[in-house]
């Protein structure tokens, strides 16, 4: 948790210079959020009468959502604004770190030597995480096969969160490589290695950080799906979801970095200018 409350702390004492970077993506993929196969999931499984489909879930769980054209293309387009908006944003937070000025300045001339390194990580993650999102739904689906209700929920919960897991352990592994590949210039595979020298010291905590981030904002995400009415209000609740999620998964990534590689943090020292 220790690197989790720091980062929350970093971003809201950054906030306006963070947020809107992760605010931007967040946008569409909160367009592509299916609300109803989530509002389905949930009610049918809190009131005892669970009606699980293979296609609901993963409607509900992932990223690119196949439901529709529209919701695909939504989703497609957060993934590449995210990879535009993560790279300025690691430019302004690797700035401030660095050389403690909290300025815009120059951001946009850092982000071709970002930009190549953001994309390949973007597009491993999102590959990931639908990967994990097809497998996570076949098994919810096959739990839910038998008439047994007790064994459902038993085992729902145990697959739901044991997935969890799964995905968050595959993650830390490449957490620190963005960092590492944009800040000591190393090849991929070397700048791999450290990333995994860095981490395995502090794997479980970054695990349990994350996944306590995560657990967070999926509730709120389905109480919201649940029980704000509309869908204006229910979309803007899904976008600073989205937007905060992105926001603390990417300063966490930093905070990691420059402790675990045992760098001065300027941003932390008070300056006087007499």
């Amino acid at each position: 948790m220790k690197y989790t409350i720091e980062s929350i702390k970093y971003l809201f004492k950054n906030f306006w210079y963070i947020f809107p970077f992760a605010l931007v993506p967040a946008v569409f993929l909160s367009f592509s959020l299916d609300k109803d196969a989530i509002d389905r999931l949930l009610t049918g499984f809190f009131t005892g009468k669970p009606e699980v489909s293979f296609v609901d879930v993963f409607h509900a769980i992932s990223v690119l959502n196949f439901r529709s054209w529209e919701a695909f293309l939504s989703g497609f387009a957060g993934v590449i604004l995210m990879v535009l908006c993560v790279a300025l944003m690691f430019a302004f937070i690797e700035k401030h770190m660095r050389i403690g000025k909290r300025t815009l300045n120059g951001l946009f001339s850092k982000l071709n030597d970002n930009l190549i390194s953001t994309t390949g990580i973007a597009l491993l993650y999102t590959a990931i995480y639908e990967l994990w999102a097809l497998i996570t739904s076949a098994l919810l689906f096959f739990v839910f096969l038998p008439s047994n209700l007790p064994i459902q929920y038993i085992f729902s919960v145990i697959v739901f969160f044991g997935m969890h897991f799964v995905l968050l352990y595959v993650v830390s592994i490449f957490y620190l490589w963005l960092p590492c590949l944009q800040i000591t210039g190393f090849r991929a595979f070397e700048a791999l290695r450290y990333s995994y020298q860095l981490v395995a010291p502090v794997k479980m905590r970054i695990i349990l950080g994350q996944w306590f981030s995560i657990t967070v904002a999926e509730i709120l995400l389905a109480l919201c799906c649940i029980f704000v009415p509309g869908k204006i209000a229910g979309f803007i609740l899904a976008t600073a979801l989205y937007a905060f999620m992105t926001a603390i998964f990417c300063v966490r990534m930093q905070v990691l970095y420059f402790d675990r590689a045992q760098l001065e943090r300027a941003d932390l020292k008070k300056y006087y200018h007499f």
